[in-house]
């Protein structure tokens, strides 16, 4: 890479931590160095939300699979509608009404200490599996451009980024946040702009040779359950994917809830998702613009998590390069510093809290935040061994997500559900995607509405025929029925 990119690259690794330097001082509390206080603009919330979603897996995954397939891996966002009137009517306000540090803190109050400890559990081995997927994304690039083993890439990503994040907690790493995302999206439409400028013919040239090999195909009604991307994974199991990725997932709902009112976290919510969702299909494009481009140049035969790579160190020129790469640290630390932040939150609120028996202080806080990313980064050196990125991670959130959404559901809407019945079906839940996966060629896209469902019909059942009913203060955490029909009018 040349001396000028890496220039760049170094200015922006200095930026990112003068930033985070500057919130050090006022991280008094856990509430400032856990929730910013609080009071962090709505607006600012979303574009947090958007980059904890958007990392470098997407950047590359998704341009990958946007070259070596079509838009079919999009159909999930046919959920959209549905996972926000879940989120914003059922779930949101019980979070937020609650004031809650960690969300898992409902489970204890709905069922038991038991249940919370199981989805603070679940939640912090699934984020670390996730996390070192986040992390060795952007070491795929950087290995290949400096010529460096993958291995100092991901140590220095996985370092810094910890840095930082402990440095100025949650201000911190919402106000990295906002600039990395304009990075971003800054990145993706230099790649599509310059890759359509070589192209004889340009856009239209684009739309045609992508069009002809079926890169823009999105719908597919098969019903076969083995089929990796079909509308009916998409509704179903899109739709359990969609709330546990921003609705039982304490990464994404903490930024939601550091804001001051209710509905400007519904509004920091629905931003974040919609705004997600039009990345989301921007980056398929760029891959579609990719496979236009190589298709000229006689080459497709191009492993789908180098695509982006090569494109970056053969086409882009000086100065560009090291934005580019930039931005695909960008998109790798603003995951990684949100998802850091949020494990920190659900060990001190859900572990260091019951068995300290104290509140903790920002000292122990910056502490487990460098624990969790020295392990994320160790967990990372093995990423050699993943397949696409973004079907890993995705794969990684299905497994996981389905069975914490079915709980969380069971627990707001059903009045009989009780923490036996509640144990029972989480555990349910896990095994069936477990056995799901071991057994069967059911596509992942399923994972997570098998994991949820099954969750919510083995609670509901035990509960039923334990005769075991739950206490009056918990029958408050249900929903009610005219709450909902008020809240619609």
């Amino acid at each position: 890479m040349h001396p000028v990119d890496s220039i760049i690259v170094v200015v922006y690794f200095i930026a990112v931590v003068v930033v985070a330097s500057l919130f050090s001082k006022s991280q008094q509390s856990l509430k400032d160095f856990l929730m910013g206080g609080r009071n962090i603009p709505w607006w600012a919330a979303a574009l947090a939300g958007v980059a904890t979603v958007t990392s470098a897996i997407s950047y590359i995954g998704a341009v990958g699979l946007g070259f070596s397939t079509n838009f079919g891996f999009l159909q999930y966002r046919l959920a959209v509608p549905m996972a926000i009137a879940v989120i914003c009517l059922i779930i949101m306000p019980f979070f937020f009404q609650l004031r809650l540090y960690s969300i898992y803190e409902y489970l204890e109050k709905r069922f038991s200490p038991m249940l919370r400890l199981l989805g603070s559990g679940l939640f912090l081995l699934f984020k670390c599996a996730f996390l070192a997927v986040g992390i060795y994304a952007p070491a795929l690039v950087m290995s290949v451009l400096m010529g460096i083993d993958p291995l100092w890439i991901v140590l220095v990503t996985g370092v810094v980024t910890t840095g930082y994040t402990l440095l100025g907690g949650m201000k911190a790493v919402i106000w990295t946040d906002v600039p990395q995302l304009l990075i971003m999206m800054g990145g993706i439409f230099i790649v599509i702009f310059v890759a359509a400028s070589r192209i004889d013919g340009g856009f239209g040239q684009v739309f045609a040779l992508a069009g002809a090999h079926g890169k823009f195909d999105y719908v597919n009604w098969s019903a076969d359950p083995t089929d990796t991307y079909t509308v009916w994974s998409g509704i179903i199991g899109g739709t359990f994917l969609i709330i546990s990725q921003f609705g039982a997932d304490q990464a994404e709902m903490q930024r939601f809830l550091s804001v001051n009112s209710l509905r400007r976290a519904n509004w920091a919510f629905v931003t974040s998702l919609l705004v997600a969702s039009l990345i989301g299909f921007l980056i398929f494009f760029e891959g579609a613009v990719l496979f236009a481009f190589y298709t000229q140049e006689g080459n497709t035969d191009i492993p789908t998590n180098e695509v982006f790579i090569r494109f970056v160190i053969n086409e882009l020129p000086i100065g560009v390069k090291g934005l580019m790469v930039s931005a695909l640290f960008a998109a790798s630390m603003s995951t990684i510093s949100s998802v850091l932040n949020s494990m920190s939150t659900v060990f001190m609120a859900d572990f260091h809290r019951r068995f300290s028996r104290g509140e903790g202080s920002v000292r122990v806080a910056r502490g487990m935040t460098m624990l969790f990313g020295l392990v994320a980064t160790a967990l990372a050196c093995l990423g050699g061994l993943l397949g696409n990125l973004l079907e890993a991670s995705t794969t990684i959130i299905n497994f996981f997500g389905g069975a914490l959404v079915g709980v969380f559901l069971l627990g707001m809407l059903s009045k009989r559900a009780e923490s036996g019945g509640a144990i029972t079906g989480l555990v349910a839940g896990f095994v069936a995607v477990l056995a799901t996966w071991l057994a069967t060629s059911v596509s992942f896209m399923w994972y997570s509405a098998i994991g949820g469902i099954t969750t919510l019909v083995v609670g509901e059942l035990y509960s039923r025929l334990s005769g075991r009913r739950p206490r009056a203060e918990q029958l408050k955490l249900v929903l009610k029925v005219p709450r909902l029909v008020r809240r619609g009018r």
